[in-house]
């Protein structure tokens, strides 16, 4: 015989497959499923929370759980955007900007923008959301020296692409991508919206500029309940 919450579980799992709740929806709450299913809190909690493990639903702390969108399949190529995958499927996408400043480049981010350590170097850190749902972190790096006050720029404009282009650059195309698979750490788990325990995919982008220049380097967290990733040629991006 199935536990009590196995039940509830299966019982929501059948109702979102079926569309009666839809993707951003806000689940009723634990006090009136338990009143309409004749359940504990508990047991409800308990289904709440295996559910949003296995990537049905998101629960945000004092907002309630909410249905997350299922089958985002992201096709990597030199110049694709995330946002445009978002664009092309119907969701409305919106960001938050986390962190837009002057950084003293480290170790690893000096290595991968080629610079020495200390440089100046661009921290962009923001949040992509989806329909309400957060679906990417993404934390870029760029060479400051690139162009002059390009923190301010880039959050004048509100995108780096847009820089590239109102200073003659050119595109930005991605050269390396390397893709892997960890647990978030609880920072991550927070902005993401997701359980600590559900993995997340990593995935490190490198940008070059059409005369050959590094202009970027990415560390990108997606939910892996989320986001399947597919490679369109030997030109990655992210």
């Amino acid at each position: 015989m199935k536990p009590q919450w196995q039940k509830v579980y299966d019982a929501l799992a059948s109702d979102i497959g079926a569309g009666i709740y839809s993707p951003g929806e806000r689940l009723p709450s634990e006090h009136d499923l338990s009143a309409s299913l004749g359940v504990s809190r508990n047991t409800v909690r308990r289904a709440f929370l295996s559910l949003s493990q296995d990537g049905f639903i998101r629960i945000v702390n004092g907002r309630g759980s909410y249905v997350t969108p299922h089958g985002v399949t992201y096709e990597i190529d030199a110049t694709s955007r995330f946002r445009q995958t978002l664009e092309s499927l119907g969701i409305k996408r919106d960001q938050t900007v986390i962190e837009n400043t002057v950084v003293a480049a480290d170790g690893d981010v000096a290595a991968a923008l080629g610079l020495s350590p200390g440089d100046d170097a661009v921290r962009h850190v923001s949040v992509i959301w989806g329909d309400g749902t957060p679906f990417l972190l993404s934390r870029r790096y760029f060479p400051a020296s690139l162009v002059p006050h390009l923190a301010e720029e880039i959050a004048r404009e509100h995108s780096f692409t847009r820089v590239l282009q109102l200073h003659n650059l050119g595109d930005l195309h991605r050269d390396t991508t390397t893709v892997s698979t960890r647990l978030p750490d609880q920072e991550e788990a927070r902005l993401l919206s997701c359980p600590l325990n559900a993995p997340v995919l990593e995935v490190l982008a490198l940008g070059r500029l059409a005369d050959g220049r590094i202009a970027e380097w990415q560390n990108a967290l997606m939910p892996g309940s989320l986001v399947r990733l597919t490679f369109k040629s030997a030109l990655q991006a992210l």
